[in-house]
């Protein structure tokens, strides 16, 4: 297997997917691999599609200004890129050629997302001889959801033609046991895959601050992390894409390696993101890992129960403000020899699966 070609999230707002794609591919670069990124995208912001109760000028950075740095981010970061497939139509006439057809990781496997793109990440084009392989893909839920796009008799027939099938949570191995018969390998996220990420960030500046990457900022997060910052006797720094609230310290609009370079930098992390947790991981920083009972808490919960982090999740910012737990350092060097474990799982699944 020489040429690869990888469906996942590559064009998003969203730091993690941003990241998940840039790691995949320096990985398999590093590797020996041609790989290029299948350009099909789930739908992309406009002013239409992003909600009419966010304040006009958010609108307009979502709609214009972020799509416009992506692009960037794909010139400069990304390998080669096929052609723009609009459709699931486009795609199946004129499919890229390549030996091995990757998808993963984020959350790729879930209809709620891919919508009417959802078979695209299922692999449902292109010849049969083509080699397909998941890597680290998630559906983002406890329980498979049949998508209007995704049925699951139809899924079970595009899974049914993979070579090897790789999740990244416990609960979508279950989902793939249970619902499509399939026996998975459990695999970290691309970004573990590679140690760090000075290209990204360059030199990192280490700063007494908690950086607060909250996706949901509900009134629990107002009202009770001053009370954090106060216990810690340390200023917090709101790093997000909407504007500021009055009393808080901000970093607007981050840049991708400014948002990794925070939080490599930061001395605590309070965050409900996946990838605030694995970025909070990978530069070893104290953290908090605030789970939001939405039904896709499942991918933080299991990456904590598999590096014996539990005792770093909180069921709100307030039960986080109760619990002193910055003052019982993460002992890291325990977390890292179980991450070396499932790193070798992984890297071993990945590049036996190439052959």
């Amino acid at each position: 297997m020489n040429t690869i070609s990888l469906v996942t999230y590559h064009y998003s707002a969203n730091v993690g997917a941003v990241m998940q794609t840039y790691a995949l591919c320096r990985f398999l670069k590093e590797n020996g691999f041609k790989i290029e990124v299948v350009d099909i995208r789930h739908l992309e912001p406009t002013l239409k599609t992003i909600s009419v109760g966010s304040p006009l000028p958010v609108r307009l950075l979502k709609s214009i200004i972020y799509p416009r740095r992506i692009k960037k981010i794909m010139t400069q970061y990304y390998p080669a890129m096929t052609k723009h497939y609009k459709s699931m139509e486009d795609l199946r006439k004129n499919p890229p050629k390549s030996d091995c057809y990757i998808v993963g990781s984020d959350q790729v496997w879930n209809p709620d997302i891919s919508a009417d793109r959802a078979l695209a990440y299922f692999l449902d084009f292109g010849s049969d001889e083509v080699r397909r392989i998941s890597y680290a893909s998630s559906f983002g839920l406890s329980k498979w959801k049949e998508g209007k796009y995704a049925s699951t008799s139809i899924v079970k027939k595009c899974l049914d033609k993979f070579y090897n099938v790789s999740v990244r949570e416990l609960e979508g191995a279950d989902i793939l046991r249970q619902t499509f018969n399939i026996e998975p390998t459990i695999v970290v996220d691309p970004t573990f895959l590679n140690d760090s990420y000075p290209e990204i960030t360059g030199k990192v500046k280490q700063r007494k601050e908690i950086v607060c990457y909250k996706l949901e900022k509900t009134q629990d997060f107002w009202e009770n992390m001053p009370i954090v910052s106060k216990k810690m006797n340390t200023p917090a720094l709101l790093l997000n894409y909407n504007f500021p609230k009055k009393g808080y310290k901000y970093h607007f609009n981050p840049t991708v390696n400014q948002w990794v370079r925070r939080i490599a930098g930061a001395s605590f992390v309070v965050t409900d993101s996946f990838h605030g947790v694995a970025f909070s991981i990978i530069y070893k920083r104290e953290f908090a890992a605030v789970i939001n009972h939405n039904g896709k808490e499942s991918r933080i919960v299991s990456l904590l129960k598999i590096l014996h982090l539990e005792n770093r999740m909180f069921d709100s910012v307030k039960d986080l403000s109760l619990s002193n737990c910055w003052n019982n350092p993460i002992n890291y060097a325990e977390v890292y020899k179980l991450l070396a474990v499932q790193k070798e799982i992984s890297i071993n699944y990945l590049l036996n699966a190439l052959k």
